[in-house]
């Protein structure tokens, strides 16, 4: 008997709401050290860029001039607060949360930049 036995793949997912952002476990995990993070986008890769921060990070005032937030981190899911957030994020690109209160994304972790890479442009239904 040939058998292909399926692994188990876990894989990152964000969903955005109209209020706040939520991490599952998966992309959650690689913020449980983090102090805080600042969250940025690039228009011409359409990502929402989440970067943890350490404590460190602010005692040398590495990011002096950029707004730190908080993120919580629960046992299942991490959570991002902040409808400001969210309104600037749709300044840059527009999420439709009319057709239903959530929209979810694909995400990558990067371990060089400790940035979580949100691709808006891979919406998961």
């Amino acid at each position: 008997m040939n058998v292909e036995w399926f692994t188990k793949s876990p894989k990152g997912m964000v969903t955005i709401y109209n209020s706040y952002i939520t991490l599952n476990t998966v992309a959650a995990n690689n913020f449980k050290n983090s102090f805080g993070i600042i969250i940025g986008y690039n228009s011409s890769e359409k990502t929402l860029l989440i970067k943890s921060i350490s404590k460190e990070d602010i005692s040398i005032g590495l990011y002096k001039n950029i707004e730190v937030h908080s993120i919580s981190i629960m046992p299942s899911y991490g959570r991002i607060a902040g409808r400001s957030i969210i309104s600037k994020l749709c300044e840059y690109f527009p999420i439709d949360f009319n057709n239903g209160a959530l929209q979810k994304f694909e995400c990558d972790w990067s371990n060089e930049d400790k940035t979580l890479t949100v691709f808006l442009e891979r919406r998961v239904s």
